[in-house]
């Protein structure tokens, strides 16, 4: 079971399938102007150069044992937008991509400060410092795609606003709360209809590549597949009757098969059957902001059977689920706001039952969506995000986990912005000897004399300072505290009958949008 559980979420952090409209567009700064004009035809030239300092201390080892970590890394993105029509729309956007040197440090689009691509000699550095092993006259990273798309759109096909639009492309449903690749993008194919001004219907289907997992869930590597790919089907409807207003629906379903087919097994293999029914909505009423969001899945996956006798082993059912909800309120100049979620976890108890939430997200989400009633903190800031997740999955989202926020944000002056919040963490399930394999933390912890399942992650502050130095300018500076609680005692580099360390993280950064 622990090996299709790993499988199966693995390939749901890398399966992109669906977009609501919002999500439909690329992220263009708003302020960008036609850099090319000829006749018609609009080009657009939009971009972003940011760098930042990290320190960190994101290990709960006993007795502070985890040593401190600083760096920096840099991010560049270059963007194409190209208007042919009023109708014709495709973008092209390149982003930076880490370094080959710098790999478990600062990964992803993130270029570590110091540590280069291919350089001089072949190396990826020059010795011209004249210091060992080289560290300066450097080529700086590579470059991937992280938008390709074109976008066609009018009225003449059905009367009413309709489009389509294919390509690689920044994808989330809804507040992304269950699925957000916006950060990376995937490819697709989204068709949508507004039969009405208010509402939007879309369908969309999507074909995903599952290599080059970075952080295969529950601690385990998942198999190298021939049959990599899985298709993913979504019907979503959005109904806006005002702008402070809003209600949402989406049908997701994932049809994955030959799961953890290689060239050494002679076996058949197992399936993936996935069903995600989202239900939200938004709205504000005399300066109250309101929002609910329910998620609930379902489906099974087989493992897999003897060949020519296709008799399989009992299939494993999905029964994981979500709520989150929130209000907000300002009071001149502070917005406030109260939040609360859930996502189911799994006990262990029941082989034939998996009950954990699953998600797809990328590795700049959290709870959803960042902005929430403010637009600073990406809180927590810390677990999840800095940390594993309650499931020992970094990026894992609201599976196995319970919390209440409170945040406010301000501008403290003109350009000058304050953002807090703080965060009460509990885990649904706590680790015991029924569950802590299938999670993958320590079974020697839980074991241990004295060990008492907890629930309790812990209780974290997290705080972001904001400055606008100019058009298109930021600076700010931004920090986490988590004060670990005594469910980490399951994680293996915690010492029995020792308290886990408490972690925290401080960045600070310039950006430049153009």
């Amino acid at each position: 079971m622990k090996k299709y559980l790993s499988i199966l979420l693995a390939m749901l952090c890398v399966f992109g399938f669906a977009a609501s409209a919002f999500a439909m567009h690329a992220d263009i700064p708003s302020e960008t102007t036609a850099a090319i004009a000829q006749g018609s035809t609009q080009i657009t030239l939009s971009g972003q150069i940011r760098a930042r300092y990290n320190w960190q201390h994101t290990g709960f080892n006993s007795n502070d044992s985890q040593a401190e970590a600083t760096y920096m890394d840099e991010r560049i993105r270059l963007g194409v937008l190209a208007v042919m029509s009023p109708n014709t729309t495709g973008f092209i956007e390149l982003s930076s991509e880490a370094d080959p040197a710098s790999s478990g440090t600062a990964s992803y689009d993130n270029m570590y400060g110091g540590s280069g691509g291919t350089g001089v000699g072949g190396s990826g550095k020059s010795d011209s410092y004249g210091l060992a092993g080289g560290v300066g006259n450097e080529l700086k990273g590579t470059v991937s795609i992280r938008n390709m798309w074109i976008l066609y759109k009018g009225t003449g096909l059905l009367g009413v606003e309709s489009g389509i639009k294919v390509g690689h492309m920044p994808m989330s449903l809804g507040s992304g709360l269950f699925f957000d690749h916006t950060y990376f993008g995937d490819d697709g194919i989204i068709a949508y209809v507004f039969p009405v001004k208010e509402l939007e219907v879309a369908g969309v289907v999507n074909i995903a590549e599952v290599d080059g997992i970075n952080n295969p869930p529950l601690g385990s590597a998942l198999t190298t597949s021939l049959s990599n790919k899985a298709t993913g089907y979504v019907l979503l409807a959005n109904y806006k009757p005002s702008k402070t207003t809003s209600i949402s629906g989406d049908v997701t379903f994932f049809n994955v098969q030959n799961v953890g087919e290689t060239t050494t097994t002679t076996n058949d293999f197992g399936s993936i059957h996935l069903w995600n029914f989202a239900l939200r909505g938004n709205t504000e009423v005399s300066g109250v902001r309101l929002k609910i969001d329910g998620e609930l899945q379902t489906g099974d996956f087989l493992t897999s059977f003897t060949p020519n006798t296709h008799v399989t082993v009992p299939a494993t059912t999905m029964h994981g689920y979500a709520v989150q909800g929130g209000i907000g309120y300002t009071v001149d100049p502070v917005m406030l706001d109260v939040e609360v979620g859930y996502g189911s976890g799994d006990s262990g108890k029941n082989s034939t039952k998996a009950n954990s939430f699953y998600t797809a997200e990328g590795p700049e989400s959290t709870f959803g969506d960042p902005n929430r009633y403010s637009h600073g903190v990406q809180g927590p800031y810390v677990y999840n995000y800095r940390t594993v997740n309650a499931t020992n999955i970094q990026y894992g989202g609201l599976s196995n986990t319970m919390y209440v926020r409170l945040g406010g944000n301000a501008d403290l002056t003109k350009g000058l912005n304050f953002d807090a919040a703080f965060f009460f963490l509990q885990a649904a399930n706590a680790i015991t000897a029924s569950n802590v394999n299938l999670y993958g933390f320590s079974a020697s912890n839980v074991a241990a004399a004295g060990y008492k399942a907890s629930h309790d992650i812990g209780e974290e502050i997290d705080a972001k300072l904001t400055y606008k130095l100019d058009k298109g300018l930021q600076t700010w500076v931004e920090g986490g505290y988590l004060w670990a609680g005594d469910f980490w005692k399951a994680v293996s580099t915690v010492t029995p009958g020792q308290n886990p360390s408490n972690c925290y993280t401080a960045r600070t950064g310039i950006q430049f949008d153009f």
